[in-house]
């Protein structure tokens, strides 16, 4: 790993960036009737779109950065019970279940969740010990807007933002003393229904919102059946107050989610190859459940403004967090093994195994954060500091033993249940100082050039588990900077490009601790592991005239030290850095509304191909002896679809006053995937006098689902709504690449919901 004396500064030149946003109507279509007058087509001017992505409020078209947006307003047209499926409709964005039907993650430009930063308002959520990265643990009600940084932010954001950023802004206070709302969405997929109420309300300068929300889902009903265990609920409630004033503005803000996740399994049975010449028929049943998966946290913020006449803001923000998991992982594995015995022939056995094992997390974390955001003529600059602490406590508790049987004597040992209770206890700590300069230095040109020094401590504790690593201390330090360039001269158009660096440390469970969940060997841990880097070049445009609204990027990115899992044999794997990972790609959005008709036709695609360069080293046999051979291979096939978009058709209608109608006619669609890996368990065997390596290819097929969206608002402002959504009209049976659990059959969500 670098060590702190030995950080480099050397920085490089320019390169290309630019981004996409999701299909959004750039223009309302509307049809209103006035006393005395018969119907008529108006058009309603284009609403600007504010953004956070560089740390301070900028209108979408002036964003050097590639952003995807989810409003409030669009999640209550298209209702979900959960958050991360409202961002599918981002290009490059895709949804990845980790097993658990409850707790889904969202991936980024194919990137694992683990390498994505999910904040909310401010505060990282974060996950030490977690295989699948940070879910997004929010009441969908609560959002005002999600935004999606697609690619490294790592100069802004640190350093789980080296894939990018989903950042959720959630609503605050009211334009009345008070107010009250209330939501039901309720879909047939789980025999569902989330509840949701908020009261709210300003006066004064002061603000406040109180909100709570539950939900129980039952099985999950798909095109090939019913998904046993996959229950599921949650319970969140929060509560912000805050004050405002001319130059400033301060809040405090509480929050708790809590839930429990049946974990649906489907481990099944198949020919592997063991170790010599043995031959194994494994039977595998798993059972998992997370009775407790919960998440507090408590933040404050503080905002200034106006202070001098060149620094224009000074933010302060602080928060502390709790996140509680509760696992258990009941294995019972049954192996016919058949046993060459030379002259005997061949011996058949039956060896059965049993485990049981539970295990607590229970994370702390706090930090904070200050920024000054600094108007100094053609420079708008920001700095600041970021602190983040992670300290984990785990537990494991694991109860095991197996039972041979030796046909047809029926002989049989039984080894006594082994008990065992490991404790863990490690943190991780983070210090980061940015800069980032947007340079205003010609008419219509900018260019924003920033750099971040990250200064990491981790270390394990405390650990009696004899399997791993002992205490130990690792400390790195990384420097990353960004350059573009940013035209924005020509009407309706915004151009950039831009050259970004990424840099993730590796977080506790990779270094330290592994996981033995969901399987049955072990993920063992590295603490060897060094830090990902990468290299990111994207251009990009973006055009809205009123009618068109258009969001073009390209994308090349190179990765070393890629992180990924690689097979060690007889079950187990191990973290390990990868050679490089590289990723092309193209992602675009576009639509155009005819205002005479209100209709809005759209689309949404990504095309992205990484390709991995790997090195390892694969046991062979030749004749009876078990030898290893190193071996380099490159692959494009990662498990992720190349190709992937949504495409469809938004009608919208302003009747008699003050009713709105709207609908959405549109189609999902993913290409096909293949995982080309090297697993170890299959790679002992001669085969006709060539030896096979263990190289496995698993393929995922193609899919397509019809939806159809119907809506109305109305009442003063649009008060009360309410849609009904048919999703997967085809009843298409499928899995989405990345997925373990299949998705939905044919089902039907609805919405309704009033705001006073």
């Amino acid at each position: 790993m670098m060590a702190l004396s030995k950080q480099s500064l050397a920085l490089a030149s320019t390169l290309l960036s630019l981004t996409l946003i999701g299909p959004a109507p750039a223009i309302l279509w509307a049809q209103g009737r006035e006393e005395g007058e018969s119907s008529e087509i108006r058009a309603v001017e284009t609403r600007e779109v504010t953004v956070t992505a560089t740390r301070t409020e900028k209108d979408l078209m002036e964003v050097p950065m590639s952003v995807g947006v989810v409003s409030g307003e669009d999640i209550k047209r298209e209702p979900t019970t959960n958050v991360a499926e409202a961002l599918a409709k981002v290009p490059g964005v895709t949804v990845m279940d980790g097993g658990m039907p409850g707790g889904k993650r969202v991936m980024i430009r194919s990137e694992s969740p683990m390498r994505s930063l999910v904040l909310i308002d401010g505060v990282k959520v974060s996950e030490q010990k977690s295989m699948s990265g940070s879910a997004i643990l929010i009441d969908n009600s609560q959002i005002e807007r999600i935004e999606v940084i697609k690619g490294p932010a790592s100069v802004l954001y640190g350093s789980e933002a080296i894939g990018g950023v989903v950042n959720i802004i959630t609503k605050k206070g009211g334009d009345k003393p008070v107010g009250f709302s209330q939501n039901f969405v309720a879909d047939s997929a789980t025999k569902s229904v989330d509840i949701q109420s908020s009261i709210f309300g300003s006066s004064n300068g002061f603000n406040y919102r109180f909100s709570g929300s539950g939900l129980n889902a039952g099985k999950l009903k798909t095109g090939s059946g019913t998904v046993e265990n996959s229950e599921y609920k949650n319970r969140y409630y929060s509560g912000q107050v805050g004050y405002d004033w001319d130059d400033g503005s301060f809040f405090v803000r509480a929050d708790r989610y809590e839930s429990e996740i049946h974990i649906p399994t489907n481990m099944a049975g198949g020919m592997a190859f063991a170790s010599g010449r043995s031959w194994m028929n494994n039977q595998t049943d798993v059972s998992l459940y997370l009775p407790q998966w919960d998440r507090e946290s408590l933040t404050a913020g503080l905002t200034l403004n106006n202070l001098t006449e060149h620094l224009t803001s000074l933010k302060l923000n602080a928060y502390m967090q709790n996140m509680k998991k509760d696992f258990y992982n009941n294995v019972h594995v049954y192996n016919w093994l058949a046993v060459p015995m030379g002259s005997m022939g061949t011996r058949m056995m039956s060896v059965t195994v049993d485990q049981d094992i539970r295990t607590f997390n229970d994370q702390d974390s706090f930090g904070g954060s200050l920024q000054s955001e600094w108007n100094l003529g053609d420079h708008s600059i920001i700095a600041g500091l970021d602190y983040n602490k992670d300290e984990l406590k785990a537990d494991d508790y694991r109860l095991g033993g197996y039972t041979l049987v030796i046909p047809p004597t029926g002989a049989s040992s039984l080894t006594p249940a082994q008990v065992a209770t490991y404790h863990y206890q490690a943190e991780q700590s983070a210090v980061g100082l940015f800069l980032q300069d947007e340079w205003f230095f010609a008419d219509g040109w900018s260019a924003p050039v920033g750099l971040r020094q990250t200064w990491v401590d981790s270390s394990l504790k405390k650990n009696n588990n004899p399997n791993l690593p002992g205490s130990r201390s690792i400390k790195d330090s990384g420097l990353v900077g960004n350059v573009g360039l940013m035209y924005t001269g020509f009407d309706d158009w915004s151009l950039r490009a831009v050259w970004s660096q990424g840099y993730r440390f590796p977080p506790i469970n990779q270094l330290y601790l592994g996981t033995v969940h969901g399987q049955t060997g072990r993920t063992l841990p590295n603490p060897d592991l060094e830090p990902e880097t990468s290299n990111n070049y994207e251009i990009g445009a973006r055009f809205q005239n009123g009618a068109w609204n258009l969001d073009l990027a390209t994308f090349y990115s190179d990765s070393k030290n890629f992180i990924t899992i690689q097979s060690l044999g007889n079950g187990d794997s191990q973290f390990a850095n990868v050679d490089k990972a590289r990723t092309f790609g193209v992602e675009l959005g576009l639509d155009y509304t005819f205002e005479e008709y209100g209709l809005t036709p759209y689309t949404s695609a990504a095309w992205i191909n990484r390709r991995i360069t790997n090195t390892i080293d694969a046991p062979s046999v030749a004749g009876n002896m078990q030898t290893s051979r190193r071996i380099s291979y490159e692959t494009s096939d990662t498990g992720a679809s190349p190709f992937q978009g949504r495409v469809g058709v938004k009608w919208e209608r302003q009747l008699t006053a003050p009713r709105l109608v709207y609908a959405d006619l549109y189609m999902n669609w993913a290409s096909s995937a293949k995982d080309h890996y090297y697993d170890s368990d299959f790679g002992h065997v001669q085969d006709g006098g060539a030896l096979n390596y263990g190289f496995v290819t698993e393929k995922n097929g193609a899919w397509q689902t019809l939806n159809l969206t119907l809506g109305t608002q109305w009442g003063e402002d649009h008060k009360w709504n309410a849609s009904l959504s048919f999703r997967n009209i085809g009843n298409k049976a499928y899995t989405q690449a990345d997925n373990t659990i299949e998705d939905p059959g044919f089902h039907v969500v609805w919405g309704v919901g009033f705001e006073y």
